[in-house]
């Protein structure tokens, strides 16, 4: 537990605790998903995407990095489009750069598969992607 309260999250009504994450958090997800797949042709605006997508969450991924993983993944288990799935993993990476844990790798696990879905060439995976594939899988079976 941090000084700060990092992990602590207070209990809403009826006893349910309440999210460490704002509401529209699966949406700031999606925006950072989309940015981050093709941020070349992304329409919106770009800064937007780190102002809301990637600063505010900071400080608590470092005070409790395994609490808010776990939230993570069961905040994007609720996507039904993947891109907040791969939103979600560019965040991790953004926050930890190579932490391994069973939620981590969960999320980037999801996000190689919505790439794959989604029909894109082994080219377009980003080194760290390409290294966790090839490590399940083996070279060239993309």
């Amino acid at each position: 537990m941090s000084a700060r309260g990092g992990g602590v999250r207070r209990r809403g009504l009826f006893g349910r605790r309440r999210s460490r994450f704002p509401p529209d958090m699966l949406d700031r997800l999606e925006l950072l998903g989309r940015f981050e797949l093709d941020p070349m042709n992304y329409s919106g605006d770009a800064g937007e995407v780190g102002t809301r997508c990637v600063v505010p969450f900071y400080r608590d991924s470092q005070d409790d990095p395994d609490g808010f993983l776990a939230d993570l993944r069961a905040i994007v288990a609720h996507d039904t489009g993947g891109f907040a799935t791969y939103g979600a993993s560019c965040l991790v990476w953004d926050m930890f750069s190579d932490f391994r844990t069973l939620d981590a790798l969960a999320l980037l696990d999801a996000a190689i598969a919505f790439k794959r879905a989604f029909g894109m060439p082994a080219d377009r995976l980003r080194g760290y992607e390409m290294e966790r594939w090839n490590d399940q899988h083996g070279p060239g079976s993309w």
